[in-house]
């Protein structure tokens, strides 16, 4: 799936730097939703995939006074075998957006490790204590200080929760001097590819 959609973008690129246009809208939306089918809807869909498909909906909201479009961006979510699905190819559907949001939820597992540092004269860091913990991507958010609080949908940001933290966090105490990392993971569910989505560290 990876391979499909570089090819895809490889060949857009090209296509623009020996002719200075880019593919028809037309080309692209068959391209990506036949992507949203095979991938999520049908047949290369593991039987384990989460039964709920995003869709990534863009209105036109409104019309500037120099006639430029703005569009109001809105996630739907559906079961698989709902009879509401948006049909394949609808022109509010922004597919590419649609593909990469359920890459990003449904093909990817993420680990979270949180450690206390600190970094020696030399600039060596040092680790005294680690933990990790799966996570899941979603998009949408809710104040973890606060149980039961309504979820809000912050697409196109991606959220991480651990609703747990306070347990799962228990005995990652900072002294003075010492120092927070975070790194956030992301590896396809075979676990041939691995990158780093995130990293930052913050000192007591």
């Amino acid at each position: 799936m990876l391979k499909a959609i570089a090819d895809e973008r490889n060949r857009l690129t090209v296509r623009q730097e020996t002719s200075g246009l880019g593919c028809f809208k037309d080309d692209r939306i068959v391209f990506w939703t036949w992507m949203f089918s095979t991938y999520f809807m049908e047949k290369l869909s593991p039987r384990e995939q989460d039964d709920m498909l995003f869709y990534v909906r863009r209105k036109l909201s409104y019309v500037s006074p120099d006639q430029s479009e703005g569009k109001k961006v809105d996630v739907e979510v559906y079961r698989r075998d709902s009879k509401k699905l948006p049909g394949l190819g609808e022109p509010d559907i922004d597919w590419e957006e649609s593909v990469y949001l359920n890459l990003i939820l449904m093909k990817l597992d993420y680990v979270v490790t949180c450690a206390v540092c600190t970094r020696s004269d030399a600039g060596d860091i040092h680790i005294h204590r680690k933990k990790s913990q799966q996570v899941y991507a979603s998009p949408s958010k809710h104040a973890m200080d606060s149980k039961g609080e309504e979820s809000k949908m912050s697409y196109p940001n991606i959220f991480f929760m651990i609703d747990n933290f306070e347990e799962v966090f228990c005995d990652m105490t900072v002294g003075e001097g010492e120092m927070v990392c975070v790194e956030l993971v992301a590896s396809d569910k075979s676990n041939t590819f691995q990158g780093v989505v995130f990293q930052g560290s913050i000192r007591h």
